[in-house]
């Protein structure tokens, strides 16, 4: 790990520790009615976060999970990740940070304009990382599992780090709650609170993976209905035609959720047919990223982790399969629907099973003929159109 610090294990409470990090433009003000207390901040790659921080996570009541195998589970996870993977650059935008306590912090320059601050920390109990727990676990994890290439991707990645330093004791607790609890309820967890979803949860009853969808926020599972949602319009064929190409649903996955709201008020007949496949279309989800992987050129693509569970289908992987190559692929297969709406028919013109493994590698061959990471890849409408043109050959060589 590029890293200035210097690793201290087993930390007694009063054990003083300091620790360096090379940072970005470190800014720092006083805490208004605080009595000496400040709060700083500093943009820092994420190959130079510290695993020294692993000593100080006591104050943090919100703790990462993880499974049977140390691996790190739920959405919180999985979406650092992805970003993190898919395009580090989004990284200072995308999480809201890492926030320390510590007893000081300072500053200075070294090799040339180098700037660096000095974290101290004496007392686990009140110092260390406060909020971002998962950020921190996650990053720390990515950057060890990393292989050169993965590591040098990852050195594009910015995580901001929140430094709160004279911070009395007392206030603690209630600042490490109150940050923990500061998340606004998302626009999925209101639609749950109104019932658009309660379809969708029919469907599901009794099909695989149905345990790993969850509704709203703080919810168990780790696939969030906001990619679920973003799968099932992927094959609206009224919003997204041969010659649309539903890049939207990648670049952000809130746009799953608008369309879907949008589509319950004025297109409900179309909804219900959407949702009765589905099941088909989660499962295809699952049988595109684990068809990516049977490839040599998907699995260069892929990130090697622990115990990566395709829910939809009862099975696991030892590699993370990037969204921004498993989106054109699975959105290819709208020119394999018949849909006619006030008929009522949504169907597969070939069967899923017959026409993947027919058609996987050819798109995979597609989807690497775009040079560069995962999420150009994933928002190229170049490349969403050239996938949609090959299934449809290959679709009509059955027909």
């Amino acid at each position: 790990m590029q890293s200035a610090s210097t690793k201290t294990l087993g930390l007694r409470k009063s054990a003083k520790t300091s620790i360096k990090i090379p940072v970005n433009s470190f800014r720092s003000q006083p805490l208004p009615e605080m009595n000496g207390a400040k709060l700083g901040s500093a943009f820092v790659r994420v190959t130079d976060i510290p695993i020294d921080l692993e000593n100080f996570l006591e104050v943090n009541p919100r703790n990462p999970r993880r499974d049977e195998k140390n691996a790190l589970t739920g959405n919180v996870v999985k979406g650092i990740f992805e970003t993190l993977y898919e395009n580090p650059r989004d990284m200072a935008i995308k999480n809201q940070g890492i926030y320390l306590l510590v007893e000081d912090v300072k500053t200075y320059k070294q090799a040339g304009s180098q700037e660096y601050m000095e974290l101290v920390l004496s007392d686990s109990q009140v110092h260390g990382i406060v909020n971002g727990g998962h950020t921190y676990a996650a990053i720390i994890d990515a950057v060890e599992t990393a292989d050169a290439e993965k590591v040098k991707s990852l050195r594009d990645a910015y995580v901001r780090v929140h430094v709160m330093s004279q911070i009395e004791q007392d206030k603690v607790v209630e600042m490490a709650e109150g940050l923990n609890r500061s998340k606004q309820v998302d626009d999925p967890s209101l639609a749950e609170l109104i019932g658009e979803f309660e379809e969708i949860k029919k469907i599901m009853v009794g099909e695989p993976g149905a345990e790993a969808i969850f509704y709203k926020q703080g919810g168990d599972g780790e696939f969030y209905i906001s990619q679920v949602l973003c799968l099932l319009e992927m094959f609206n064929l009224k919003r997204f035609p041969e010659n649309k190409f539903p890049t939207s649903l990648y670049n952000s996955r809130k746009y799953g959720l608008t369309y879907f709201s949008e589509d319950a008020k004025k297109e409900k007949k179309l909804v219900i047919l959407l949702i009765s496949k589905l099941p088909e279309i989660l499962r295809l989800h699952d049988e595109v990223k684990k068809g990516i992987l049977a490839t040599s050129a998907g699995k260069a693509v892929s990130v090697k982790r622990k115990n990566i569970k395709l829910h939809f289908i009862n099975e696991k992987t030892e590699y993370l399969v990037p969204n921004g190559w498993a989106y054109p692929i699975i959105s290819a297969f709208r020119a394999n629907v018949h849909l006619d709406v006030e008929a009522g028919i949504f169907e597969w013109k070939v069967p899923l099973e017959t026409l993947l493994p027919k058609s996987i590698e050819r798109l995979v061959d597609t989807c690497s003929l775009e040079k560069g990471a995962p999420d150009k890849v994933g928002k190229s409408p170049l490349v969403y159109k050239s996938c949609f043109q090959d299934l449809e050959k290959i679709v009509s060589k059955f027909l």
